[in-house]
């Protein structure tokens, strides 16, 4: 799972209610409209683009929207217009297939998205990157599992706290409690598994966590699936995916489209920067 893919999860369905007195009646989500989820990351390449259709509020939990690949999609920067093409096999999304695009701090970016005679628009500003960050500690050593008079996690080490319940702690400046997420990457070419998670994956190599307004986030040695070096990326969170997640978490009471900065459309425009640091899991 890439870093995209988490975060285009977060933006799920529209929701279409009408209210009549007290009762509640399910309307179908107009064919017109579609969803837009854009988003850039500095100095990544532009990719992961989607527009799909949308899903009525009392659609099935395992309900996807339509993908929609006929659309055009061009991004502006300083007059200049890249186009994006449609992704072959993944259906819905985009990417920019050249390489005279890079996405740098302090950038503004149009976007434009055609279908048929509906265009939506939007803009958005690479923020400039987290400050601050660091690692309480540059390695973790793995616990063993077994042997004789120990349980799982018997040969922990580091951090003080033994076993499985060993980990680091990242931190950055944060004063204006703004959201950050954390992405950690496995960067070895063939990693050994870490005999804790042996059993459950041979293949998540990405950690990606929740976004938070903190200044703090605990990397847990029972998170982690491989031995090696790890690459812990913080992003800063823009203002417009900021306003999304917050508005994900709704009153069931009081039941409103989730926030957009796309005009013409739904869905969201927005910018990510981060700053990297290492550690060795042993």
């Amino acid at each position: 799972m890439t870093t995209r893919h988490h975060l285009l999860g977060l933006f799920t369905v529209s929701l279409a209610l009408q209210a009549c007195d007290s009762d509640l009646t399910f309307v179908p989500p107009d064919t017109d409209v579609f969803v837009v989820q854009a988003f850039l990351f500095s100095d990544e390449p532009v990719s992961g683009f989607t527009v799909t259709g949308v899903l009525p509020i009392d659609a099935d939990a395992t309900a996807v929207a339509e993908p929609i690949s006929d659309a055009q999609i061009t991004l502006i920067r300083r007059a200049i217009r890249y186009d994006l093409i449609a992704t072959p096999a993944e259906p819905g999304r985009y990417h920019y297939p050249n390489g005279d695009l890079t996405v740098t701090v302090g950038d503004v970016f149009s976007l434009e998205v055609t279908r048929g005679q509906q265009v939506a628009t939007a803009e958005t500003v690479v923020p400039i990157p987290p400050t601050g960050l660091e690692l309480s500690s540059d390695s973790l050593i793995a616990p063993t599992l077994g042997g004789p008079g120990q349980g799982p996690g018997g040969r922990g080490g580091g951090g003080g706290r033994g076993g499985l319940l060993n980990g680091i702690t990242a931190s950055w400046s944060n004063s204006a409690s703004e959201l950050h997420f954390v992405v950690i990457d496995n960067t070895g070419t063939e990693p050994g598994i870490l005999p804790t998670t042996e059993l459950f994956s041979r293949f998540a190599r990405r950690i990606v966590q929740a976004p938070t307004a903190a200044d703090s986030s605990i990397v847990s040695i029972v998170a982690l699936t491989h031995y090696g070096q790890h690459r812990l990326k913080l992003y800063r969170v823009n203002d417009e995916y900021a306003d999304l997640y917050e508005g994900l978490d709704q009153d069931s009471r009081d039941l409103n489209e989730p926030p957009s900065n796309i005009r013409g459309a739904l869905g969201v425009f927005s910018a990510f920067s981060a700053d990297s640091v290492f550690f060795e899991v042993r």
